[in-house]
């Protein structure tokens, strides 16, 4: 695990290059604090550079990674978990290996099959191949997201980071903010790949990669997710033991490093499942890290971790969140973030994240088990009578009724009545802001679009491939809500700790076992993720009779409560024009009946905190 970081088609002189460089690479030091590498080829203009996390290989797996003859060089941030084999598969074509390490392989691999071998990496990865015969470089991300990457293409030249503060601390980008952008943030608490909320910076979407030479930048798709009817009728059982041979397999592979690997656990099924795994696995008794809320009796979840931690003989470590401590972290949440995103996780998963790296360099945790397998609400059986409703209420009616009712959840429906295409429709589920509300309080740029929700649409070669609207509400959130929300605060949290996290759940064999599932096992009745309900029967009783609690920071109770003040002085005070993206007298009344509790809606607060706080943190400096 690491952070990754370059330059090509360099309009810089070779010195400022390598500055450019360095300074990308320091920038990432949280990523990976063991040891920083870069390499600069004058002679093409191009330059990578990595701050590295040792896990596999600590002796001799430095990077940049070259071939034999050194004309590939990698980068990679990420874990490629079927290197053994791939590793014995070019060694018996005459590869010769200098290393033990996983990035290796991809420096060979890419010598035989060229851009084609990133389908035969099994793994989480943002990679970089830097290409000196063919002067070409090779940016890439993993199929499901799990590992970010970052552009920019600029007068000095083109640039790249595992973060977007690393491309503005390089000292050729300045941080503008894009108004359009922020508007989907708001509309939809995430932005979707490739845009992002600075002006000229995008993100290399999941599943995408994209090559830099003589003939210019170019983005292209090499995987993306395609639903399979199910080969033959099948029995439950039969559906359950091969998901748990899956799994059994990828936490084995998971487990595999030259560190001590942890495990998350939050009393729920996902990550207990893991866990459950790992510690019969591990090689010593595994250590299983969780977040308490003692404040929020409702949300606190420590006595199911500690069943689970019981159960499965780990060594337990906790650590609290109180409403205390939320002030004090905003700065840094909001630095390591690099981009505002309404997931209130954030910050359980950055205290979590602190308390796992006192003990460990990587954890294996729960996460992609709700979107392969229907762990959401807005996708199970009680939304079909949104659609069915569609079918008997007129559109213009229902947008008049969006339109005066409040209440965010009943407005919600109406919204959803008055979609005129259910693509569409699908969206509004996602909604935290709507246009009226955000025009009454964002400062907006005039001439700036406003493109709401149109970025979170599934695109059509994934569509084309549902079987239904429940596959096509699965696939929404698989291949937004997962990598731009849930993925990347994973990704954030952990390494502003220097903490890898490893998700079995999104490992590529299980990936493609999900995409052929019928859907009557992932959802049965009002039974979501029926097939793990089936896995589940290994844990407590308690465990797995439990309904699914998603792991969220209880802001809301904490924002109406002990920091009321905060949120009110740090939301409107010097917030005018000039300083912060709100309105301040437009947003002050909302801000009281938000406050009073008239808004029920989980979160809103939240959306608006961490933008003001991202906006002090790179746009107000």
């Amino acid at each position: 695990m690491c952070g990754i970081a370059g330059i090509a088609r360099s309009r810089l002189n070779p010195e400022q290059s390598v500055e450019a460089l360095g300074r990308m690479c320091r920038a990432l030091r949280h990523r990976g604090p063991d040891e920083e590498g870069q390499f600069f080829s004058p002679g093409t203009a191009s330059g990578i550079a990595c701050s590295r996390l040792s896990i596999v290989d600590l002796a001799t797996g430095h990077q940049p990674i070259a071939c034999e003859d050194g004309s590939v060089l990698v980068v990679c941030n990420g874990e490629i978990y079927n290197h053994p084999q791939l590793r014995a598969r070019l060694e018996s074509r005459g590869h010769s290996f200098r290393t033990a390490s996983d990035v290796e392989v991809i420096a060979h691999l890419y010598e035989e099959e060229g851009e084609e071998c990133l389908d035969r990496l099994d793994g989480m990865f943002g990679l970089a191949v830097l290409d000196l015969r063919r002067r070409k470089l090779l940016l890439a991300r993993d199929r499901c997201g799990m590992k970010p990457l970052y552009y920019a293409d600029t007068p000095s030249g083109f640039l790249f980071a595992s973060e977007p503060g690393a491309l503005l601390a390089s000292g050729t980008i300045s941080a503008g903010p894009d108004w359009g952008a922020l508007d989907t943030h708001l509309a939809a608490g995430f932005l979707p790949a490739p845009r992002t909320c600075f002006l000229g910076v995008s993100k290399l979407p999941a599943g995408d990669r994209l090559v830099v030479d003589a003939s210019g930048v170019r983005r292209q798709t090499w995987w993306r997710l395609r639903y399979r009817a199910p080969e033959r009728a099948r029995s439950d059982e039969d559906y359950a033991r091969e998901l748990e041979t899956l799994l059994e397999s990828a936490v084995r592979s998971h487990l595999a490093a030259d560190v001590p690997v942890g495990a998350y656990v939050s009393g729920g099924w996902d990550s207990s499942l893991v866990a459950w795994f790992a510690a019969r696995m591990s090689p010593s008794r595994l250590k299983t890290f969780s977040v308490t809320f003692p404040d929020v009796p409702s949300r606190d979840e420590r006595r199911f971790a500690r069943m689970v931690a019981q159960d499965i003989g780990s060594e337990h470590h906790e650590i609290e969140f109180r409403p205390a401590d939320l002030p004090p972290l905003l700065p840094a949440l909001a630095r390591h973030l690099g981009e505002p995103c309404h997931s209130t996780a954030s910050l359980a998963l950055y205290r979590l994240a602190s308390l796992a790296a006192s003990s460990v360099k990587t954890v294996v945790g729960g996460e992609g088990a709700d979107e392969l397998f229907a762990g959401y609400t807005w996708v199970q059986a009680g939304t079909e009578v949104h659609y069915r409703l569609r079918r008997l209420v007129p559109r213009r009616l229902a947008r008049a009724a969006a339109g005066y009712v409040t209440e965010p959840r009943w407005r919600r429906l109406w919204r959803v009545l008055a979609c005129e295409a259910e693509p569409a429709a699908d969206s509004e589920w996602h909604r935290v802001f709507d246009a009226s509300e955000r025009d009454r309080f964002l400062l907006a740029d005039p001439a700036a679009d406003k493109p709401d929700l149109l970025p979170l649409r599934l695109d059509q070669e994934t569509a084309a491939t549902c079987h239904n609207r429940f596959e096509r509400r699965l696939a929404l959130d698989f291949t937004h809500r997962l990598p731009e929300r849930t993925l990347l605060v994973d990704d954030r949290m952990s390494m502003a700790n220097s903490v890898e996290v490893r998700m079995p759940f999104l490992d590529r064999a299980i990936v493609d076992f999900a995409s052929g599932l019928p859907s009557r096992m992932k959802r049965r009745g009002r039974q979501e993720k029926y097939i793990l309900s089936l896995l589940a029967q290994r844990l407590p009783e308690r465990i797995a009779r439990r309904k699914k609690r998603g792991l969220v920071t209880p802001v809301d109770p904490y924002f109406r409560g002990r920091l009321r003040g905060f949120v009110r002085e740090f939301l409107l005070d010097g917030n005018g024009r000039g300083f912060g993206p709100f309105d301040r007298s437009k947003l002050e009344p909302l801000l009281d009946g938000w406050l009073a509790g008239r808004d029920t809606f989980p979160g809103r607060l939240w959306a608006l905190v961490i933008l003001q706080a991202w906006w002090n943190e790179y746009i107000g400096r």
